[in-house]
Order: structure tokens, then sequence, then C-alpha cells
């Protein structure tokens, strides 16, 4: 009888599959519990720079560290629009009002009017609320880390984008030619030259980056012949943001490029007071001279980098970052002086989005001047503004009703980010598309008609371009699976 093998038992372990890691806003939770302790570490470590204002301003540091880190961390694998929203709120409603307590005004008028308790009661709830409003439709969205990067590129795609710069550089040659009621129409344009831009930018077609630098030196043409460059900062933000994602930024070259990008905006906000009174004193002066005598403005001003921090200096910087001004003195005023508008202003923002001024000549329009004057008690010459989201949400409904409001507006721009990020889905070229109609979400400074008006607006035309022009017809939802890569 012949033995038979016997079979030893196997004392390896059974194979194991590899558990993928929980996500939630495209970080797995070890991210989240190290952003979490260092913002904790930060706020507590500065409890004595703000315990004698308010201790609200701690809650705020702390949810402006999360926000500024989980932004920083997640703008590789995504263009977080939310993120940047909401790091502009804390720094203009929450941060650089905190500093302005400290920190002369470089005028009267801009001084605060509440105390920091009284202010900061509100102006850190609000923020909180708002940016909350904006991350909370995404809830289910940033379980991933694997976001579409690639399509197939559409028949004719790079001539579109081509003649869509075009058109965008001529319009920009009419803007001031055109009457008031089309105006707005030729500055949604002027902007179809920074999709074109993106959209060869994200094919890497050949001489992208000249395109998109001539396209931005267009826009800082447009800034320096009207003194005004709140626009080009926002489409400067907004392109760093589409080429991280597009080119898979390192964080640490991020981190650099915000250091730089910090110290220019502190050099331009300095040599645009004395760049203004030259217009000022020469109105005639052309566009190229403008450029000029901007950019050695701006290369003398560089060559002070402690100037330009300190003394007046620090004090125009401080105050023109600082929108919460804006927002104590409306709750200094309302409802003391002016009641509550109890949504006066917000049915006003979406019938002026909604109904063409042909049929409803009365409407509201942008700018602010009406409201301003109406709800802090103090007149604007020659210039516009307006009360903010937060400011304009407390004249309605007070302070109670203004966070609950800040949070549901901050839903709907979240919803209308959301969209995109689920278009993005099925073809990269979307993103395209996120800050030519969310452009103004990122200007805390903007009332609710402004933003409502020109999201409504640059979505029609989204969508007029999307559905009528050929090479971006393929964008089109029915189609969306047939450009996958």
């Amino acid at each position: 009888m012949t033995d038979m093998p016997v079979q030893l038992p196997s004392f390896d372990a059974p194979p194991v599959a590899i558990a993928r890691a929980h996500r939630r806003y495209f970080l797995t939770t070890d991210n989240w519990w190290f952003i979490i302790g260092t913002a904790f570490t930060v706020s507590i470590a500065c409890i004595t720079f703000y315990e004698r204002d308010s201790l609200w301003i701690g809650l705020g540091l702390f949810f402006a560290i999360i926000v500024f880190l989980h932004t920083l961390r997640v703008s590789p694998t995504v263009p977080w629009i939310p993120g940047l929203i909401s790091i502009v709120g804390f720094v203009q409603w929450v941060i650089a009002p905190w500093a302005n307590y400290h920190v002369p005004a470089d005028a009267s008028v801009f001084e605060m009017t509440l105390q920091p308790p009284d202010y900061f009661i509100y102006a850190v709830p609000v923020t909180i609320m708002f940016a909350a409003g904006m991350y909370l439709p995404m809830w289910r969205l940033g379980t991933t880390d694997k976001v579409q990067r690639s399509a197939v590129e559409p028949r004719d795609f790079r001539v579109t984008c081509d003649i869509m710069i075009v058109i965008g550089m001529i319009s920009f040659f009419f803007i001031t030619r055109v009457g008031l009621n089309i105006r707005f129409l030729f500055t949604l344009l002027t902007y179809l030259a920074f999709i074109g831009a993106y959209g060869l930018m994200m094919v890497s077609a050949r001489g992208w980056v000249w395109k998109l630098t001539v396209v931005m030196a267009i826009r800082v043409a447009m800034s320096t012949s009207e003194g005004l460059f709140h626009d080009l900062l926002l489409w400067v933000v907004y392109t760093g943001a589409l080429i991280i994602f597009t080119k898979r930024v390192k964080v640490r070259t991020i981190i650099l490029v915000a250091i730089a990008g910090i110290f220019f905006i502190g050099v331009l906000d300095e040599a645009k007071f004395a760049y203004r009174n030259q217009i000022r004193e020469n109105p005639d002066m052309t566009i190229p001279d403008r450029f000029q005598a901007l950019g050695q403005l701006i290369v003398v001003q560089a060559q002070l980098p402690v100037e330009t921090f300190t003394g007046d200096a620090l004090s125009h910087f401080v105050t023109r970052l600082n929108q919460g001004w804006i927002i104590a003195r409306t709750m200094y005023w309302v409802p003391v002086q002016e009641p509550y508008a109890n949504g006066e202003t917000i049915i006003n923002a979406f019938r002026a989005a909604l109904i063409p001024r042909v049929l409803d000549p009365g409407k509201y329009e942008a700018g602010g001047v009406e409201y301003f004057e109406r709800f802090t008690g103090f007149h604007l010459y020659n210039t516009s503004m307006n009360l903010g989201v937060a400011g304009e949400m407390y004249a309605n409904f007070g302070l109670v009703g203004g966070i609950i409001g800040a949070f549901l507006f901050g839903c709907g721009i979240g919803l209308v980010y959301r969209i995109f990020f689920v278009l993005a889905r099925s073809s990269i070229f979307w993103w395209a598309w996120a800050p030519y109609v969310l452009l103004y979400s990122m200007q805390a400074e903007n009332g609710i008609g402004e933003g409502v008006n020109h999201v409504a607006k640059a979505f029609v035309v989204m969508l007029g371009v999307v559905y009528a022009v050929p090479a971006w017809r393929t964008l089109r939802l029915r189609q969306g699976r047939k450009v996958v890569a």
C-alpha cells in the first residue's frame, strides 16, 4: 500500500483586501485630524492677541485655518472654488476687521463703528455659516481623490478657443462705447477670452501660455484704464486655481506663489494710490501711458518691501482688505435709523436677474449706491459700494436671520459649484466655465444682487455657447459620456 502524502495545514494569513481610505472633501481622516489639530493649536496659541477683543475671534481663526489648509491641500486634486470664496470671506469679514481695531484706518469713514464684542458676535458666525453653506452640497461628492483630468478634444476645438479669445479682445474695445443697457453683455463677452485660453490650457495646446498671457494683459489694460483692479485679481486667482489643478502643482510651490501673491497685492494696493492721483490729474492719458505709469510705480514700490507693510502703507492695506466696517456700520444703523428690509433686497436681486430691463426699467441696478446709503447712512461720491452678503443679510433679517440667510445663500453658491463638479466628471472642459459663472461670488464686498445677476446671465451665455457652437456642443449633458478619454 502506497503512503499518501499528508496535506499540512497552511499557517499563512488569508489574503486581505486592501481597504480604501475613507475620504471626506477629498481628504482622508488622518489629513483632517492634522488640519484640525493645527488650527486648534494656532488659535489657542494666539489667544493672548484676541482675548481682550472677543473670544469669537478665536473661533473664526480656527475655522479660517481649517478652510485655508484644506483648500491648499486639495487644490491639485480639484479647483476648490468654495474654499477660495470662504478664505476671502474670513479675511475680509473677520481677520482684517480684527486688525483694523489695532491698525488705524486710513480715513475716519472706514473705522469700525461697533466695539469688537458687538461686531464679532455676528461677523464670525455669519462667515462660518456662509462657508458651511458652500461646503454642504459637496458632502457626498468629495469622497474620492479621483477627478476627471482628461477628455477627447472636440473637433475644431482649438480654432474655436482662438475665436473666443479674439471675440473677447474685440469686445474690450467696444465696452466703453455701448449703452449701459448692454454694457454688461459686452463685459461677459470680454470674459469669453478667458474661457478660450482655459480650454487651450486644458488640452496643452501649442502656444497656450502666451495666449493666456495676452488675455491677462488685456485684463490688466482694462483695469489700468479704469484704475480698478478687483476683476483683475479675481481672474488671477481663478487662473491660478485652474493651472494648479490641470498641471498638478505641488503644495510647496502653491505656498511660495501665495506668499509672492500677497506681497504683490500689498505692492499694488500702495502703488495704486499714487497711480489714481496721476490719472486724476491727467485724465487724457492713453492706455499705453497709463500702463507704463502703473508699471513704474509698482517697480518702485516693490523695491520697498518694509515700507509696503508698515506705517501708512499698512493702514492702507488693512483698510482695503477690511469689509467689516460696512457690516459694522449696517449693524449700527439698522434697525435704529432704518427698519429691517425683511427680504426686500433679496426679492429685488432675483427679480433683476430674471426679468430683462426692457420689461422692467425700474429694477435694481448694480453698484449698491441706493442700498449702501439706505442701510449705512453714508452718501457715496463717485464710487459704487455695496453691503456684502453678510451686511445685506443683516439689513434684511437681523442677527440670527442674517446668519441663516448667509448659510442659505452659501448653499446656493455651493449648488452651482456642484453642477460644474458633476458635469466635469464627463469632461474637464466644464471647469473652464466655472470661473466665468462664479466670478463675483468671490468678491466679499459685492451685494446679493450683483452676485445673483452675474451667475444668472453668465449661465445663460454659457448654455448658449455650449448648445450652439459645435466644438463646445460635445459638453451637452446627454452627450457627456462620449467625451471621456
